[in-house]
């Protein structure tokens, strides 16, 4: 689980999003998030009976940049354990 040399970025298609790691000599796919995923993490994170709709690009944007830095602390992470993560808020600092 050694980080690589490189950038982690988030390339956004038409039916989700792709975790590349992008490094001089090429990229190379970490992981792919469809829609129904991304729409998952943000319900299961900020869905409350009173903010169903509200700020969903903002709350969006605070899953996309978690993604990111998962990813970038440890580029060989499982998209599974990423995931779980997010959900339960769960970061190297805290709840381990």
């Amino acid at each position: 689980m050694g980080k690589m040399e490189g950038r982690v970025v988030i390339a956004f298609e038409g039916d989700g999003i792709s975790v590349l790691m992008v490094e001089p000599d090429g990229s190379k796919s970490l992981a792919k998030f469809d829609m129904d995923e991304l729409v998952d993490l943000v319900l299961y994170r900020y869905a409350t009976p009173w903010n169903l709709s509200e700020d969903i690009i903002e709350k969006l944007f605070y899953i996309l940049n978690e993604i990111m830095i998962a990813y970038s602390k440890n580029p060989e992470a499982k998209k599974e354990e990423v995931i779980r993560n997010i959900k339960f808020r769960i970061h190297e600092n805290i709840n381990k």
